[in-house]
């Protein structure tokens, strides 16, 4: 049985090689699975719960370093080709009519891994997460990324606080 590394043992790895950290997350995936997002859904909007997602990756990317990057699908969009822009740090793709997050998701973490980054894939997607092991990278559930992005967030105002 092959065995995948952890995420945290992969980025301390790529800290000591210099070598470039990329977090990919399935956007809707981790919308539908935080409490906090799917009330957002709810009782605001889609878009509410998107950004939130997005400013709190923002988070995540600056304490931890990493290029994180978002994909979300756009089933009823009639784009011909996936729209991509930077929020706060964060690379936000939409799919193109026709195509899902996780076509997107396998394409960017295969070019990552023949880039030599070291990849981490936040879903819990269950055949994706295999896809993307099997590609070398390693897999952290929607839930586990939460629990990621709290602990960025309290380390920024730990920071934060030391400035005031």
């Amino acid at each position: 049985m092959r065995r995948c590394a952890s995420a945290p043992y992969l980025a301390r790895l790529a800290h000591r090689l210099g070598r470039v950290q990329r977090l990919i997350v399935d956007g809707y995936n981790v919308v539908h699975a935080w409490t906090s997002l799917k009330r957002l859904l709810s009782t605001a909007s889609l878009e509410a719960a998107r950004d939130e997602l997005i400013r709190r990756l923002s988070v995540l990317g600056i304490v931890s370093g990493e290029e994180v990057t978002v994909v979300f699908d756009a089933h009823h969009s009639k784009a011909m080709s996936n729209s991509e822009e930077t929020v706060d740090g964060v690379r936000v793709v939409f799919t193109r009519k026709g195509h899902s997050a996780d076509h997107s998701i396998e394409r960017l973490a295969y070019q990552a891994s023949q880039s030599r980054a070291v990849i981490t894939v936040a879903t819990s997607d269950r055949f994706q997460a295999d896809l993307v092991r099997g590609m070398g990278g390693a897999v952290i559930s929607a839930l586990e990324l939460e629990r990621r992005v709290i602990d960025a967030e309290r380390e920024m105002s730990r920071r934060v606080q030391r400035y005031q």
